[in-house]
């Protein structure tokens, strides 16, 4: 089995995209990672027959993809990789939260594989936002790495002031029945009340 420094960075992304997928409680198929990359399916069919030679996934009679311990560990090493590269362009080199994705997708491959590869949002013991109780007082840790437009949401959160290490508290959920309005929860955040959607709750990792 290769050792985490010889990774390429093409590995990473898939071995870290599956993480963030199952993370999501998304079902992980070659058909979903050909979208996500945008790729034809026998290139994911050849990248994921590497994968499973190397001991990094497993496959079921339906083509379900998992990762084995080790894949997990190399996804955990990218992924904390990933967030110490974005607190680095954020703290020392003053780049604004919703400009440093890209280039932390850029530049976590090439950190140092001495990082620890401990699963990142386990240990900040980080729960959905989506989940706190009225009342409840969190810290936003990061956003999910699986959603349909990352950039757009990255950019929405920016605009209510939820960025990472923002202290907020739950106010309200609202369950609404009424048609074609969205589910939708209340926050207090530095004095001031902010309404997101539930679905982008959902996708906000926080820290009691």
């Amino acid at each position: 089995m290769k050792t985490e420094e010889t990774l390429s960075a093409t590995v990473e992304e898939y071995l870290e995209t599956i993480y963030n997928m199952a993370m999501e409680d998304e079902i992980v198929i070659g058909a979903r990672l050909a979208e996500r990359f945008r790729v034809s399916p026998p290139t994911v069919t050849e990248m994921l027959k590497r994968l499973v030679r190397d001991g990094y996934v497993e496959m079921d009679n339906k083509r379900q993809v998992t990762l084995t311990e080790a894949g997990n560990q190399a996804a955990e090493a990218v992924l904390r990789r990933h967030r110490l590269t974005e607190r680095f362009l954020v703290d020392m080199l003053g780049m604004q939260w919703h400009q440093v994705h890209e280039e932390a997708c850029r530049l976590e491959h090439f950190i140092s594989g001495a990082v620890d590869a401990r699963s990142y949002l386990k240990d900040q013991g980080a729960v959905r936002l989506s989940t706190l109780a009225v009342n409840e007082t969190a810290t936003i840790l990061c956003i999910s790495e699986v959603v349909e437009d990352e950039e757009a949401l990255i950019l929405y959160m920016h605009e209510k002031g939820l960025t990472p290490g923002t202290q907020l508290t739950m106010l309200a959920q609202n369950d609404s029945n009424e048609e074609g309005q969205e589910e939708s929860v209340k926050l207090q955040v530095a004095g001031h009340e902010v309404c997101i959607s539930k679905t982008a709750a959902a996708k906000i990792w926080v820290t009691r």
